[in-house]
């Protein structure tokens, strides 16, 4: 049986796909017991800000405290995909620390 080792709490606790459905599921309670409904700004904004935070973690342990090409590897090829869909990456983008490489940050609405 194979244990998940550092590698795999990276890729499986840090993935995209899994903050998306975890945010999906907190919109999702936030709608049923607050009766709360969102915009699709707020939803938008809400998964941006979601998914920069993982990144931006990802990119700190990959290049501050790791130190190692292992992980600095495992953040890219995990994130390079998600990243390049809409335009290239510039070539140090793991060091960069733009919001989502390139993007500005947007905050979700303060409830009253």
């Amino acid at each position: 049986m194979k244990t998940m080792g550092e590698e795999g709490s990276v890729q499986t606790g840090h993935n995209p796909n899994i903050q998306s459905g975890h945010l999906i599921w907190v919109l999702h309670c936030e709608r049923v017991i607050w009766d709360r409904q969102h915009t699709d700004n707020e939803i938008s904004t809400r998964w941006r800000n979601a998914i920069n935070t993982r990144l931006t973690s990802n990119k700190i342990i990959a290049t501050k405290i790791k130190h190692e090409n292992k992980f600095t590897n495992l953040v890219v090829n995990m994130w390079k995909p998600l990243l390049t869909k809409d335009r290239p990456l510039p070539h140090n983008w793991i060091t960069n620390c733009e919001v989502l490489v390139g993007r500005r940050p947007q905050y979700a609405p303060m409830e009253d």
